[in-house]
């Protein structure tokens, strides 16, 4: 293997990945760029000490649903264990994203986002067929949505209505590290010195 130069750690950092504590750091919301870098920052990562788990440090105001399940999958489809640790907003998109660690972490300031989405690539001009179409698979992707909050609040509370959860995504809920790890939606907070 040939020895890294200056150029290739620039580029390591520049997509947000640091290679001795195996960890990704992602800013930004689900759309193209930061979700092709996590894609390929989970990769990298993926494939050094598979045996040790990786970390993603996840700020992600939301986006593209399709970039986000891109990132969801390739989280979920990783070998090592996934830890996330959420910083400042884990919104919209970014809370799926979130769920898909196999450990979910929020910093104490960090606020959580969970709401239903709008129809995919709505536009007033499009032919009303083809927005209902669109809207149809903004409904599927709510069932699954739905179904995937539901496993995980289960996890804490076995009890917990379908109904309950659909009057919280209704409209914008934000969450706090507390409520979110009370609701199951996250593990734990983040100790800090």
């Amino acid at each position: 293997m040939s020895k890294i130069n200056r150029d290739d750690i620039d580029k390591l950092y520049d997509y947000g990945i640091h290679i001795p504590t195996k960890t990704l750091i992602t800013v930004g919301d689900s759309d193209e760029d930061v979700a092709e870098n996590l894609m390929k920052g989970l990769h990298v990562l993926d494939t050094i000490r598979p045996d040790e788990p990786l970390t993603i440090k996840l700020n992600n105001c939301g986006g593209d649903e399709y970039h986000g399940m891109g990132v969801y999958d390739s989280i979920r489809a990783c070998k090592s264990r996934v830890i996330i640790i959420g910083v400042g907003n884990i919104h919209s998109m970014g809370s799926v994203m979130f769920q898909a660690g196999d450990e979910r972490i929020m910093t104490p300031n960090a606020k959580q986002l969970i709401h239903y989405g709008t129809p995919l690539h709505a536009d007033p001009d499009m032919h009303a067929k083809s927005q209902w179409s669109w809207t149809e698979e903004c409904k599927k992707f709510s069932v699954w949505m739905e179904q995937m909050y539901l496993e995980k609040i289960h996890e804490k509370h076995p009890e917990f209505k379908l109904k309950k959860l659909q009057e919280l995504l209704n409209f914008d809920k934000v969450l706090s590290a507390q409520e979110s790890v009370d609701l199951g939606l996250a593990d734990k907070i983040l100790e800090q010195k």
